[in-house]
């Protein structure tokens, strides 16, 4: 084997313009595809675990026919046996409740319709503190009379910290609901449609305000890893009872959301295949010129007893070989620059950056530093080098010993 690995390495050098070029196309592709391949995956990522993780849950979980009809009627009691029961999957992080309902607010001579976010202080700290969120002011304790505009809503209202609105709607079984809060602080969702609807609130106080002690709306679960999410759903649901709560992944709450990712991850997925097939024919070229050149070289070694597996061997190795250190070089130089935009996501431009908030994106773009990333475009190109093989192996196979000799 030894001997194998030397002979394929001095026949790379055998022609180094050609070897060099051959490398550098692997190099390039390979930087190119982790780059792209990188920032993608960041900004899926990114985005999922911004609207998803934080505001909708990656799983939901409800009363049957409240999504389809999102009254307080179809609100429940999360009681101690449900969080036992849901608590018993070791794939689930936290278990948050909140009251979802809709109420006018009012301030001076503004008035408009907004969603009241009833969320417990104490349990919102498992996915991102309400405190993280404010642009001004100060978060709200479990029981006080106070609320969170957000800035959308703060900009319509002209209100600020310290002042008093009012909460108009309609309680539990048609109940009246008023009441006189004061804005504790100021919020921003990085999305423009939440800013300007969305009002938080205490969720006992919530849930005082519309006499609906002590019903929640929604029940948000965090997981591990939400790559097999629909797994974990078919799970969740042997453990619940269906024909009173009903699950949902963020997929089926968000499919305009999932449906976006998969399309741009498509287009991401043929702009890599465009850079696989140039550097397959890059190295086609280099094995096909390798063994045309050596024609006659491999007919004598054959004359003089060398089994043709050997000179077989020796050609996968180079081609290999060749892989192998365009495959290093451009995981090396692409590696750091993943690495430095996942902890400093690259900003956007000012116009970008509003157009990607409205549509409720973060302004950025953090990149990816998955081991799958890069594991998996290592054996891509591995797998073409193997594929690439095969013509200098038929070649070699079927070579008649005399016949190459003799073309000299």
């Amino acid at each position: 084997m030894k001997l194998l690995i030397k002979l394929a390495w001095r026949n790379i050098f055998r022609n180094k313009k050609r070897s060099i070029i051959t490398v550098l196309s692997v190099f390039i592709a390979v930087f190119l595809a982790l780059f792209i391949r990188s920032m993608q995956l960041g900004a899926y990522d990114s985005v999922i675990k911004n609207i998803a993780g934080n505001y909708t849950g990656y799983i939901q979980l409800h009363a049957k026919g409240y999504w389809e009809d999102r009254t307080l009627d179809n609100a429940f009691v999360a009681d101690d046996s449900l969080f036992q029961t849901l608590h018993q999957n070791k794939n689930i992080t936290y278990l948050v409740p909140r009251l979802e309902t809709y109420a006018l607010i009012s301030f001076d001579k503004y008035s408009k319709g907004v969603l009241l976010n009833g969320v417990d202080v104490d349990k919102e700290q498992e996915i991102k503190p309400l405190e993280e969120r404010l642009i001004s002011g100060t978060s709200f304790k479990p029981n006080s009379q106070e609320v969170v505009l957000t800035k959308g809503m703060a900009h319509f209202l002209n209100a600020k910290t310290g002042d008093s609105i009012y909460l108009i709607g309609q309680g539990y079984h048609g109940m009246s609901a008023a009441g006189k809060y004061k804005v504790s602080g100021i919020a921003d969702l990085q999305s423009g449609d939440l800013n300007n609807i969305v009002v938080f609130i205490p969720i006992r106080s919530l849930q005082a305000y519309l006499s609906a002690p002590p019903l929640v709306t929604n029940l948000l679960i965090g997981v591990k890893d939400y790559a097999n999410i629909d797994r974990l759903k078919q799970n969740l649901s042997k453990q619940i009872d269906t024909n009173k709560y009903e699950l949902m992944t963020w997929k089926e709450m968000l499919p305009e959301l999932n449906q976006a990712i998969l399309a741009d991850n498509v287009g991401g997925l043929y702009m890599i295949f465009i850079l696989y097939m140039i550097i397959a024919f890059g190295i086609f070229s280099t094995v096909l010129m390798m063994t045309e050149e050596r024609i006659f070289e491999i007919g004598i070694m054959t004359a003089i007893g060398t089994k043709k597996r050997i000179i077989i061997a020796s050609f996968w190795l180079e081609s290999i070989l060749l892989s192998f250190i365009g495959v290093i070089l451009g995981a090396i130089m692409a590696y750091p620059i993943s690495y430095y935009f996942h902890f400093h996501p690259m900003p956007l431009p000012s116009e970008k950056a509003q157009v990607m908030e409205e549509y409720g994106f973060l302004p950025q773009i953090p990149f990816s530093i998955d081991p799958d990333i890069f594991l998996t475009h290592a054996l891509i190109i591995f797998g073409i080098s193997m594929f690439v093989a095969l013509y200098p192996t038929i070649k070699i196979w079927r070579l008649n010993t005399l016949k190459a000799i003799r073309n000299k």
